[in-house]
């Protein structure tokens, strides 16, 4: 997505792949993303909402094959290690549902100007594999057989004493333009079950109006 521009009651949405037109918008971005794509949204919502800094997540997926550990979730408090979380999937859900495979992921939230958010999948490998023997010291790299690097941006909002004064609502100023993020679950954490709840009220909302 590019633009969402307003157009005689409905909205133009504009994406790579061409432009379509919708009666009611839901924006899922960041507040400040929403802004960037929305320009008509007006000066006053802006100076309040378009607020804030976030952490961004980044996540490494390892295809290993054999077990890594013997654990589901481990928090890593070691400001040493590269990762914060290490969750071995397969320890959870069977590797037999994954034809054999082990799954492990390597899990980070990070300040969106880190590099490892736009490192190569090869060099956050380099820099991650050597520390999975502190972890399990028979660990070796043949063990990989395929890996994945994601970054997502926006991921973790970073909150601060202010913070809920900038918290937008729902319903933005441009009627049918509705909102549902991150930003919004205060003063929960990010998680699956908020974001459900979350759209949830939305759709009460919607139908409500």
């Amino acid at each position: 997505m590019t633009s969402v521009r307003t157009d005689n009651g409905g909205f133009i949405v504009e994406t790579d792949a061409g432009s379509e037109r919708f009666c009611r918008v839901i924006s899922t971005f960041a507040p400040r993303l929403t802004a960037r794509l929305v320009p008509d949204l007006p000066d006053d919502w802006r100076a309040r909402h378009e607020w804030g800094r976030a952490y961004g997540a980044h996540c490494v997926v390892l295809v290993l094959d054999r077990p890594l550990t013997s654990v589901y979730w481990l928090n890593v408090n070691d400001p040493g290690f590269p990762f914060m979380a290490l969750v071995e999937h397969t320890n959870y859900m069977a590797a037999s549902d994954y034809g054999g495979r082990h799954l492990v992921y390597l899990g980070n939230y990070r300040l969106m100007d880190d590099p490892l958010m736009t490192a190569t999948r090869d060099e956050v490998l380099d820099e991650f594999l050597p520390e999975l023997p502190r972890i399990n010291p028979r660990f070796e790299r043949s063990w990989v057989t395929d890996a994945w690097s994601f970054a997502a941006p926006f991921a973790q909002p970073i909150v601060t004493t202010d913070y809920r004064h900038h918290i937008p609502p729902f319903k933005t100023p441009i009627p049918n333009l509705w909102m549902a993020n991150m930003f919004q679950v205060y003063p929960h954490d990010r998680g699956q079950n908020y974001s459900i709840a979350l759209a949830e009220k939305l759709v009460k909302r919607i139908l409500g109006a």
